[in-house]
């Protein structure tokens, strides 16, 4: 039962919460109640034609992703776009939009004075100001990448709001997600990406990490074909749109190394993916180097008044309640913690990839390099720790039905001998 209806299963266990949390935002927002009800009635209309009906579980999947994840986000984009006072956006994707538009204008934005600008009133659950107000540590990509699709908005409509170029980054995502992991692997997947409990509200407030995601997983795409010249480009564009990047690029090269790259060509690819990340980074460098060293590296990992503050649900919040740390901006050596665990999350991949060559195996052992790290990382937002858990669940999935496909091959060899 499990293996025929193992998609509509996940599809419920995942579908269920998160229309849950659908709701409860609904309600927030103050639509009549009719509105959710039609909607989560059309939902299992679609799932049990699923269950029932082999060719419609590619409906039922899409519809329950663009239901439960997509529309809660249309309908946050178009309360901020009639009522902009309100805050119904969050700190990060308010503040690449802003950064986007000063650097149209000719603004550097690293090292910008936020206040003012509206920043202030994204939410924020700390009883002092926002840092985020004096500093910018999204790196370049982040604003360079999507500033033509920015710009060309804002000039036909007169607005824009990230969310807007998040939803095509997780229209990319869905798409790459079906390519690598084909048939049904795919479409469960897909699911439990966008349905895991928890992802459709950091959605609602803007998942800025969606682009690196789509990138990382466009690179594994790559080397799995063996395109290994557009892969190692890919790679060095993710890194220069989010630093987290880092943490993936050990799997990459060892997923590389299982596909055909060899220790005579690796500086090829190195070369190959430093050029993004020189064209990215260092205009910004060479423009005001102090300001974008203050606010990409050292807000992130230093102490005292101009430090990213702990919080989240990671190790650090453990200790600053636990009295270990005394306060929120005190330093602590995080690092010490963070890379020999994550090294031995490397090490072991490399061993694992050297003979599970599927791009299940990679996306795995990058979700667990991603959870190791985030939860042990100064601040531990519930964003990096769904990051993690997502991309362990596509991972597991894709190796599951890799393993399932893998004694058919074995009987057809057999057979053909």
């Amino acid at each position: 039962m499990i293996r025929r209806h193992g998609e509509t299963l996940l599809l419920l266990l995942l579908g269920i919460p998160s229309a849950a949390v659908g709701w409860q935002i609904a309600r927030t927002w103050g639509l009549p109640a009719w509105l959710p009800a039609l909607l989560a009635g059309l939902l299992a209309i679609l799932t049990v034609a699923g269950a029932t009906q082999p060719r419609l579980r590619e409906l039922a999947g899409g519809a329950a992703i663009v239901v439960l994840y997509g529309l809660p986000i249309v309908g946050a984009i178009v309360r901020w776009h009639l009522a902009p006072g309100t805050t119904l956006i969050g700190d990060g994707a308010y503040q690449i939009q802003l950064a986007r538009n000063l650097l149209m204008r000719g603004v550097d934005p690293y090292g910008f004075d936020y206040t003012g600008t509206g920043l202030e009133r994204a939410p924020w659950g700390q009883p002092f100001p926002n840092p985020a107000l004096h500093h910018l540590d999204y790196w370049p990509g982040t604003l360079v990448v999507p500033l033509p699709v920015q710009a060309a908005f804002q000039f036909a409509t007169g607005w824009w709001d990230e969310r807007i170029w998040l939803l095509l980054a997780a229209a990319a995502v869905f798409v790459l997600l079906r390519w690598l992991l084909p048939g049904t692997a795919g479409r469960m997947a897909a699911i439990a990406f966008f349905l895991i409990p928890g992802h459709s509200l950091l959605g609602v407030l803007g998942d800025n990490d969606l682009p690196m995601i789509g990138l990382v997983l466009a690179a594994t795409l790559a080397i799995a074909r063996r395109r290994l010249v557009p892969a190692a480009i890919i790679i060095g564009l993710a890194i220069a749109t989010k630093q987290t990047a880092l943490i993936a690029l050990p799997v990459l090269v060892a997923f590389g190394f299982a596909n055909s790259i060899t220790w005579r060509s690796i500086p090829r690819y190195a070369i190959l993916a430093v050029l993004p990340m020189l064209a990215l980074i260092g205009p910004f460098v060479a423009w005001n180097a102090s300001a974008f060293m203050r606010d990409t590296v050292l807000y992130n990992v230093g102490n005292g008044s101009e430090a990213y503050p702990i919080q989240g649900i990671g190790l650090s919040t453990w200790l600053l309640q636990a009295g270990i740390i005394q306060g929120a901006r005190d330093a602590f050596p995080f690092l010490l913690i963070q890379l020999p665990l994550v090294l031995a999350v490397w090490i072991l991949a490399w061993r694992w990839l050297r003979h599970q060559r599927q791009a299940g195996n990679a996306i795995l052992w990058i979700g667990v390099a991603f959870f190791v790290f985030l939860f042990l990382n100064r601040f531990a937002q519930p964003s990096y720790v769904l990051l993690g858990l997502e991309l362990i669940t596509v991972g597991l999935i894709g190796r599951l039905a890799a393993a399932r496909r893998e004694p058919v091959r074995i009987e057809f060899a057999a057979s053909a001998a």
